[in-house]
C-alpha cells in the first residue's frame, strides 16, 4: 500500500534569476550579479544576446510552444525568458534551455503590429 505523506515533499522556493552584468560587452547597470556564499561565481560575465529572438519568444510567455534545439525538439509552456535561457515547463518538471542552443521555435500566431486593423 502506498501512502502520500505531505511531509515527504520538500518545499520548493524559486529564487529570482540573476541577469548578467554585461550584454554585448556593455554594462547592464540594472542587473548586477551578486555571488552566493559557498558557490564560486565570477563577479562579471558576458553573453551574446539576440534581442529580437528573445523578444519573439517572450511574446509567448504562458503559451505552449515547440523549441527545436541542437539536442532535439521540446514542447511545453514558456514559463520565463532571460537573456541567456528560456524556461519551458513540462507536466512534471521545468527545463532551462540555453538560447544559444535553440535553432527555431513554433507557437501560436503573434502579430508584429500594435493593433490588428
Amino acid at each position: 500500500m502506498s501512502e502520500n505523506h505531505s511531509h515527504d515533499k520538500v518545499p520548493y522556493i524559486q529564487n529570482p534569476i540573476d541577469q548578467p552584468g554585461y550584454v554585448h560587452h556593455q554594462p547592464a547597470a540594472h542587473s548586477p550579479i551578486y555571488p552566493i556564499t559557498g558557490i564560486p561565481q565570477p563577479t562579471n560575465y558576458s553573453t551574446n544576446l539576440d534581442p529580437v529572438f528573445v523578444q519573439h519568444i517572450s511574446r509567448h510567455q504562458g503559451q505552449k510552444i515547440a523549441l527545436v534545439t541542437t539536442a532535439g525538439r521540446v514542447e511545453g509552456e514558456v514559463a520565463g525568458v532571460a537573456v541567456d535561457h528560456v524556461q519551458i515547463n513540462l507536466d512534471d518538471r521545468a527545463l532551462h534551455i540555453r538560447l544559444s542552443q535553440v535553432i527555431w521555435f513554433e507557437g501560436p500566431l503573434a502579430s508584429y503590429r500594435e493593433n490588428n486593423e
